[in-house]
C-alpha cells in the first residue's frame, strides 16, 4: 500500500542527512543540543502520536485568514490539509534556522514544485504510538513523502486497503532499518510497533507534486476508500482526485474562482 520512491533520491545525499540528525541530536536529545530549539506534540486522533520538530508554522496573518474562510474546527481541517503543501501558508520557524542542513536536503527533493508543511516526527523508546487515518476526505488526497534515514530504528507501517493487513514501510531485499522514502494514501490506516530504542525519526514533507510523480504514484499507489464520489474523481475514485490535484484540490480551486466572482461583483457595485 506504499510507493518505494528510495531510488529517486541520491544515497549519500541520504547517508549524509543521516549523519547531519545525529549530530543536530534528533530523537530526544535535540532540545538539549539546541537551547533555542521547539519540540511540540504530534497528536492523532485526539491522542499523542509522538513529539515533532515542525520546521514551518502555519501563517496566521490577514493573508492567511483570508484565505482558510474556515467557518467551524471541522472546515479549519479541510482548509488547513488543503493547504498543506502551500509555501505561502506554511513559513519558515526557527527549528528551520538550527537544522539548514534539512531545509537544504528538501530543496534538493525531486517530487515537488513546491513544498509546505515540514515535520520531523520523533518516538520515544517503547512508544506505542496511534493507529490512525490522517483523513477521510472524498475530495482531497494528501501529497507528500515519508523519510526515514538508516540511524532512525523507527518501525512503521501502512495497513492495506483490502486486506487490512500490516505492511511495513521498508524497502524490499533490504535490512528494517534501511533508509526509505515513500508515499501512501493517508485515508488508510497506519502506525508504529514499540521499538526498545530513542533513535526513531522520519520526516514527512507536503508539498504539490510534478506532473511525472503526480502520474507515477496516481498509476502505483493503493488509495482508501472513497464514501462519495466526487464532480473531479474521473470515475476512479480516490486515485482520480490526485489526478485532478494538478494546480491544487479542484474543491479549493472552485471556491477561489467563487470569491473572484464575489469581489468582481462588489468592485462593479463601488
Amino acid at each position: 500500500p506504499f510507493v518505494d520512491l528510495t531510488s529517486f533520491v541520491d544515497a549519500a545525499d541520504l547517508e549524509t542527512l543521516d549523519q547531519y540528525l545525529k549530530e543536530q541530536g534528533i530523537g530526544p536529545y535535540f532540545e538539549q543540543k539546541h537551547a533555542e530549539g521547539r519540540m511540540c506534540v504530534f497528536p492523532a486522533d485526539g491522542l499523542k502520536y509522538a513529539n515533532a520538530v515542525e520546521l514551518r508554522n502555519r501563517d496566521t496573518s490577514g493573508w492567511c485568514m483570508d484565505v482558510f474562510h474556515s467557518f467551524n474546527g471541522r472546515d479549519d481541517f479541510k482548509q488547513c490539509r488543503a493547504h498543506r503543501g502551500d509555501p505561502n501558508t506554511w513559513r519558515a520557524n526557527g527549528n528551520s534556522f538550527l537544522l539548514p542542513g534539512v531545509v537544504e536536503f528538501i530543496k534538493r527533493l525531486p517530487f515537488f514544485e513546491q513544498t509546505g508543511k515540514v515535520a520531523i516526527i520523533i518516538n520515544d523508546a517503547n512508544d506505542t504510538g496511534v493507529e490512525h487515518s490522517d483523513i477521510s476526505l472524498d475530495d482531497l488526497v494528501s501529497e507528500f513523502v515519508w523519510i526515514r534515514t538508516a540511524s532512525s530504528k523507527k518501525r512503521f507501517y501502512v495497513k492495506h486497503p483490502v486486506t487490512n493487513e500490516k505492511h511495513f514501510v521498508e524497502r524490499e531485499g533490504s535490512p528494517e532499518d534501511a533508509a526509505m522514502v515513500g508515499f501512501f494514501d493517508d485515508h488508510l490506516k497506519h502506525g508504529i510497533v514499540p521499538v526498545d530504542d530513542p533513535a526513531q525519526w522520519s520526516i514527512r514533507v507536503d508539498g504539490r507534486f510534478t506532473p511525472e510523480f503526480r502520474a507515477l504514484l496516481a498509476e502505483q499507489a493503493a488509495f482508501g476508500p472513497q464514501t462519495n464520489p466526487t464532480p473531479d474523481d474521473g470515475g476512479k475514485g480516490l486515485r482520480g482526485v490526485l489526478e485532478s490535484q494538478t494546480n491544487g484540490p479542484c474543491f479549493l480551486m472552485r471556491e477561489n474562482e467563487e470569491e473572484e466572482e464575489v469581489w468582481s461583483d462588489e468592485e462593479e457595485e463601488e
